[in-house]
């Protein structure tokens, strides 16, 4: 088949959107093919649903929700007819497969491709069946806005033709439920955490100081923080605050307290949209009028909390000033 490839882009609220492409072949304009219209026009096209029954019937949606709206935005009326499984048309081949896939490939190079079909035209030589990709994992909503999208390419609609809802180059997608970061034993992509302390108003016996108390809190986590950490589950040290997953900031006031103590804000992805953060990506720990002597029982604190376990062991939950400062862990 000659086609144009066309990708709907995969581009979910993760605190920024992922980079969008295409990519595109010539297609075979002979005045024959031109004369004729477009292939789908007032036609009954098969086809076939590789998938499973959720997404055989999440596909039906989207052929129907076309079947509606192709008079109005592709100018033509068509109908379809999904094939029951081992079923073959008995004029030959079907029309069309959509195939539900765990990653799209081979899309004009897109990297976050959540569907991918030939847009077909009056001027397009099409090799039956027309291939549709489909990625699998999305929930209901989402799986059929990608089927709308994708089925709008082989009507011959481009990017952010009416219905632009439905045909826009990005859109918003929602996953399957996953379990919440607190739900997970390692709410992180990586079993080690790296952690940087972030220096540039200390000085350097400051500096130094703070980062013995952190490498302290690091060690402690690392050896399995009394039970509450996975044996897998490790911590370093590292000197680049951009780079880390975690970063320590000693500050003199802040908004998330009025009084001395530690603070953590976390960032994360919520690919399933239900409001909770499914994945850690970044973290700071914000120690708040502390001076370094108390570091290392906030971090370690702060940090059995961005391990996923709201479960803390006896001596981070009652421990008394001069405790704070002293050897706690050993």
């Amino acid at each position: 088949m000659d086609r144009r490839l066309i990708a709907l882009v995969l581009c979910l609220l993760l605190g920024g959107l992922a980079g969008c492409s295409a990519a595109s072949e010539a297609l075979d304009s002979t005045s024959e093919l031109v004369e004729r219209g477009h292939p789908l026009a007032n036609e009954t096209v098969t086809v076939v649903v590789d998938g499973t029954d959720r997404e055989r019937a999440l596909a039906a949606d989207g052929l129907a929700y076309w079947e509606a709206n192709a008079p109005e935005y592709a100018g033509f009326d068509v109908a379809f007819r999904v094939l029951e499984p081992g079923e073959t048309p008995a004029d030959g081949p079907p029309d069309v497969e959509i195939t539900f896939v765990e990653t799209v490939t081979d899309c004009g190079g897109s990297d976050y491709s959540a569907g991918c079909a030939p847009r077909l035209d009056a001027s397009t030589r099409v090799d039956r069946p027309a291939e549709v990709s489909i990625k699998r994992g999305f929930a209901d909503e989402s799986t059929r806005l990608v089927v709308e999208h994708e089925v709008g390419h082989l009507l011959g609609l481009r990017h952010g033709d009416p219905p632009r809802a439905v045909m826009r180059h990005r859109s918003t997608l929602a996953t399957l439920p996953r379990p919440n970061a607190s739900e997970r034993p390692v709410p992180w992509n990586d079993t080690t955490l790296t952690v940087a302390v972030r220096n540039e108003s200390l000085s350097v016996e400051e500096r130094t100081a703070y980062r013995e108390e952190v490498a302290y809190a690091l060690a402690y986590v690392s050896e399995g923080a009394d039970g509450t950490v996975p044996s897998n589950v490790s911590a370093e040290l590292v000197a680049d605050p951009d780079a880390a997953d975690v970063v320590v900031t000693p500050v003199a006031s802040s908004d998330c307290r009025s009084d001395a103590g530690s603070c953590l804000l976390v960032e994360g992805t919520d690919p399933d949209r239900d409001g909770a953060i499914e994945t850690y990506t970044r973290a700071e720990i914000l120690l708040v009028d502390l001076d370094s002597e108390a570091a290392s029982w906030h971090v370690a604190r702060q940090l059995l909390g961005v391990l996923g376990d709201d479960r803390l062991p006896d001596r981070l939950t009652d421990a008394s000033y001069r405790t704070r400062r002293g050897a706690w862990h050993g």
